[in-house]
């Protein structure tokens, strides 16, 4: 992913916002499927959370850590 391009980086920490929960701040780990749903991989104080992305409202990035250089065009948890 360029400087220009938009996305979630791995090892960056975020605050993403449900319509269940108010908040879970976390660094993001990568995406995970639930069934036939994708998730966001969020790790929460030594938790790994899975929020499925059709329930997100918003993103915050809260901070940047150093950006991996990866082949892969996506990062998936696991």
């Amino acid at each position: 992913m360029s400087d220009n391009e938009l996305g979630l980086v791995e090892g960056w920490r975020y605050s993403v916002t449900t319509e269940k929960e108010p908040r879970s701040k976390g660094i993001f780990r990568g995406y995970a499927m639930i069934g036939s749903e994708s998730a966001i991989v969020l790790q929460i104080a030594g938790t790994t959370r899975l929020i499925p992305v059709a329930r997100v409202i918003h993103i915050d990035l809260l901070d940047q850590g150093e950006r991996k250089k990866t082949e892969r065009p996506e990062s998936y948890y696991g």
